[in-house]
């Protein structure tokens, strides 16, 4: 009887033994998971260089709010674990930054506490920019900073599909383009053709003009409005310019952001520092035909591709 159970167990042993020597479909030799494939790496191409991942970010350190409204929208926001909560963090994504944790300023990131998370990405842009040879010593680093000559949508288009990349959502990145592509197109069918437009952003009570190689290039090279005048200097904070300047100029439409509301600073608000004498003379003003940019989506997120069509809905909406 004992001879026989002996003979039986090895018997089940063998051939425990040759199904495990055989597998199944589904299993992979050296993994625990037999439904879980093998993760691709992946290799992302950004303004600064190429990045290698082992696998779609699942720890990321985003140090530029466009990118964390894009991460939103592409369905990624649960992997984000670090975000620059010291400086004024737009009301827009400020759910999505609830459960990260702080790490400086977009400016002045905290190396320390994002080399604490171990994040296996992290995300600069514009603002922070600069620090990603020195991020990249502490995790794989993506800037997705674009040249604001090219056009509004392909600027965008640029950084989500770095993002997309990163995460493996190529697929949702499209679908959100494409609603961008489309608010454009019902858009640019509101845009009165006889009409010529400046862009103008207030800070302490100074006025400076934006162009087509600006920050708000939207208006301009996207919607096909007409700037009133060409000669503006691409800076980054615009070309200062005086009322009577605008007053001579006599734009038919003038889009207005005030930075000081943007970035949460006391000042004199956009409407006060524009109501005046020459201002009131303009066409665009005598027609009501002012339209006030929300700032902080206008100003600090701009990028992020679900903002971008808020941006534009926007400006349909107003005209």
């Amino acid at each position: 009887m004992k001879q026989t159970l002996r003979i039986l167990a090895a018997t089940a042993a063998a051939g425990a033994l040759a199904l495990a020597a055989c597998g199944t479909p589904d299993t992979e030799p050296g993994t625990d998971d037999a439904t879980s494939p093998a993760a691709e790496a992946i290799s992302v191409d950004h303004t600064q260089g190429t990045v290698e991942l082992d696998a779609p970010a699942s720890k990321i350190v985003v140090l530029d709010w466009g990118s964390l409204d894009t991460l939103g929208a592409l369905g990624a926001a649960e992997s984000v674990v670090g975000v620059p909560k010291a400086t004024n963090v737009p009301e827009v994504v400020s759910e999505l930054a609830t459960d990260a944790t702080d790490v400086g300023t977009l400016q002045e990131p905290n190396f320390e506490a994002i080399a604490a998370l171990q994040p296996d990405l992290i995300v600069a842009g514009f603002r922070s920019a600069k620090h990603v040879p020195e991020l990249d010593k502490i995790a794989p680093t993506i800037d997705i900073t674009y040249d604001y000559s090219q056009s509004f949508y392909d600027g965008v288009a640029y950084a989500t599909e770095i993002l997309a990349e990163a995460t493996g959502t190529e697929e949702q990145a499209e679908t959100e383009l494409k609603e961008l592509e489309d608010a454009i197109t019902a858009a640019k069918d509101k845009v009165p053709a006889d009409k010529t437009a400046m862009v103008l952003m207030t800070s302490g009570g100074k006025v400076s003009a934006h162009g087509t190689q600006s920050r708000y290039n939207a208006v301009f090279n996207d919607l096909g409005i007409e700037p009133t005048i060409s000669d503006v200097e691409a800076e980054a904070h615009g070309d200062a310019i005086s009322f009577e300047a605008i007053q001579q100029a006599n734009p038919g439409l003038l889009f207005v952001v005030d930075r000081d509301a943007a970035i949460g600073e006391e000042g004199t608000a956009a409407e006060q520092v524009l109501d005046n004498e020459l201002m009131a003379t303009t066409d665009a003003w005598q027609n009501q035909d002012v339209v006030y940019l929300e700032g902080q989506r206008w100003y600090i997120l701009i990028h992020g591709v679900n903002n971008a069509v808020e941006m534009i809905n926007q400006v349909a909406a107003d005209l």
